[in-house]
């Protein structure tokens, strides 16, 4: 069985390629040319630091075989710049498969079977295919808003497709419910009979009666108050009658 599937690997390559690329969603030319954009916004800033470089090193260089035209009609410092910016697109594309502006736009840059590219594709894709591509008015470049996979000239002769990066379903995440600390009984604990609780007799409630005390009655006619100042008057007299 294994033998028979490699035999129709080998034998239809194209059709492995064609169900592997229906699953990649392409990138259109508006939106690689949003990503060009800020990709040459950012090569820009950093030409600048190499530019200041050149102020200092022109002094040195004036009046020297290097400093007229070095390539045709570039001086060495147009080959530098250009060194410069195409090594961005050069180790951001082979190292991470995408540049600043297209990750910003989600975009990634593939193979044909969407694994990654070789560094010789890539130098080949950034320096001869780019070239290429701008050559005749940048026709090579507008063929991306017309081929059915989005290819330019330069996607064209590296074998290579630039594709919108795999989306991520965030789903949104609630707090769940607090477990419980009572462990859960297992079956056969829940069939087994738990003892019958006994219940207490019921607590009688005795009231204490304190004893009275014994109060003597109220005399005929009720209790008379007197003044202590009388009481005393009295027993003077009393006295003085006895006596």
């Amino acid at each position: 069985m294994q033998k028979v599937y490699d035999n129709v690997q080998s034998i239809l390559p194209d059709e492995q390629v064609r169900i592997s690329s229906e699953k990649a969603e392409y990138a259109g030319f508006w939106v690689r040319l949003a990503a060009y954009v800020i990709d040459s916004m950012v090569v820009f800033a950093g030409l600048l630091i190499v530019r200041l470089v050149f102020l200092s090193v022109s002094v040195v260089i004036e009046g020297t075989i290097i400093g007229g035209n070095v390539l045709f009609d570039y001086t060495l410092k147009d080959i530098v710049l250009y060194g410069f910016q195409v090594l961005y697109f050069i180790l951001c594309t082979y190292y991470a498969g995408t540049t600043v502006g297209k990750r910003a736009l989600n975009l990634r840059v593939v193979g044909a079977r969407e694994e990654k590219l070789t560094l010789f594709n890539v130098i080949y894709r950034e320096t001869i295919g780019r070239f290429l591509s701008g050559v005749i008015l940048g026709l090579g470049y507008l063929l991306v808003g017309i081929d059915k996979e989005k290819r330019g000239v330069h996607d064209i002769l590296c074998d290579t497709r630039v594709i919108y990066g795999k989306r991520v379903k965030v789903y949104p995440v609630y707090q769940a419910a607090p477990v419980s600390s009572v462990p859960s009984l297992s079956p056969m604990q829940e069939t087994q009979e738990t003892p019958p609780v006994q219940q207490m007799p019921p607590v009688q409630q005795t009231s204490t009666v304190h004893p009275q005390p014994n109060i003597p009655a109220m005399p005929e006619g009720g209790y008379r108050f007197v003044r202590r100042r009388d009481v005393e008057t009295e027993n003077q007299e009393k006295e003085e009658r006895d006596s």
